[in-house]
């Protein structure tokens, strides 16, 4: 545990480091006071006024609205209620299971993922009629815009500095002898071989605090904004809510039962974790590369590459191949603002961004581990 404090100490003291969080609470703030005041005084109202009405919108809803004081907001919230309705009664999948067969028609066993999959949400769509979950009013008209700024624009910024920070700050543990010119009396010993494996298990550790500066400043300065009050116990699923993907409009149907809150500590956890992955990638590149410049080089562009290579083959209409090409982590960050849901042509599995993960994690373990045995053994003088 002492050799890991060290490692930390290096890391967290790198002024590097902080500037580039720094700036990355900079660029989340300027998302967030770019947000349309009208549309954050709508929210806010909304919340206001469920955190004492609740959120299913029944006949006690519209009794206890019709005894709200005077409110601002009530003469709006009354106008949407009034015409609000179950819509995953009536919902069939089957027009999104017709429209994605009919993309993916010049390869038959991608076309029968599709189908297979939109199988199976028929039968969320049923539970969710159950629940009444469409029923809930979660923001009202401006649910579906104030969803993709958190979920996306925000939880997207803040995913992809974790990552950097995880993965440069990685890089920099496994290249640091390298860099002060320590590297061959260093690892000429048995014992200095093995501070490798120290170094990867420092970078894993510290992927929750870094993931905690990149998120908690930003969150808590948006949460200060937002009124999330009335809001938290609100299902995701309401019929506000939607997503668009090739131009196809559905709603936003999770795969799991999810109120916002639930959603965010989920999205949270998960990010954690992916943070994890591109950390064993870097740490697998720092391994396999002993020059840290050119290992990060090929972080980059696997990464980039990576995404890249999925566009292509979905352009090109290779969709067996663009299927499993989004079994890579940096799809998972992509579609992070529909995470747990059907993903439109992002996924052919339900629950794909969760087992891409658990799947990259374990990959990447195995690959990693077989790395370090490989440099314990092997002749790494300059």
């Amino acid at each position: 545990m002492r050799l890991i404090f060290w490692e930390w100490k290096k890391l967290f003291s790198l002024p590097a480091l902080w500037g580039f969080l720094a700036l990355g609470f900079l660029l989340n703030l300027g998302f967030i006071f770019g947000q349309s005041e009208n549309q954050r005084s709508i929210f806010n109202g909304i919340s206001a006024c469920t955190a004492q009405l609740g959120q299913r919108v029944d006949a006690d809803f519209m009794e206890r609205l019709e005894n709200l004081p005077a409110d601002p907001n009530k003469e709006l919230i009354w106008a949407t209620a009034e015409g609000m309705e179950d819509i995953f009664e009536t919902y069939d999948t089957d027009d999104l299971k017709t429209f994605y067969q009919s993309v993916m028609g010049s390869s038959p066993l991608a076309a029968s993922w599709a189908g297979w999959k939109y199988d199976l949400l028929s039968k969320r769509v049923e539970q969710l009629a159950q629940k009444d979950a469409a029923m809930d009013l979660y923001a009202g008209p401006v649910t579906q815009e104030v969803h993709q700024f958190l979920f996306g624009t925000m939880i997207r910024s803040i995913l992809a500095q974790a990552a950097v920070a995880a993965m440069l700050g990685t890089l920099y543990l496994m290249g640091y002898e390298r860099i002060h010119r320590t590297a061959d009396t260093l690892y000429t010993t048995h014992t200095g071989r093995k501070l490798l494996r120290i170094k990867v298990r420092a970078a894993l550790l510290a992927v929750p605090v870094l993931f905690a500066l990149a998120a908690l400043p930003a969150l808590a300065v948006y949460f200060l904004r937002m009124d999330y009050r009335g809001i938290w116990q609100a299902s995701v699923s309401s019929q506000f809510n939607y997503l668009t993907d090739l131009l196809f409009s559905r709603p936003f149907i999770t795969w799991g039962d999810f109120t916002v809150g639930q959603y965010l500590g989920a999205v949270l956890v998960l990010g954690i974790f992916l943070t994890a992955g591109f950390t064993l990638l870097a740490a697998l590149c720092g391994t396999l590369c002993p020059n840290p410049y050119l290992a990060a080089l090929a972080l980059g562009g696997f990464c980039v590459g990576g995404l890249m290579a999925a566009s292509v083959l979905g352009e090109m209409h290779l969709w067996v191949a663009y299927d499993l090409a989004l079994f890579q982590l940096p799809a998972v960050w992509l579609c992070s603002n529909a995470w747990f849901t059907e993903l439109g042509s992002s996924a052919v599995l339900p629950w794909q961004e969760t087992v891409t993960v658990i799947f990259n994690l374990l990959v990447l373990e195995a690959g990693t581990a077989g790395a370090l045995k490989r440099f314990s053994r092997k002749d790494v003088a300059a």
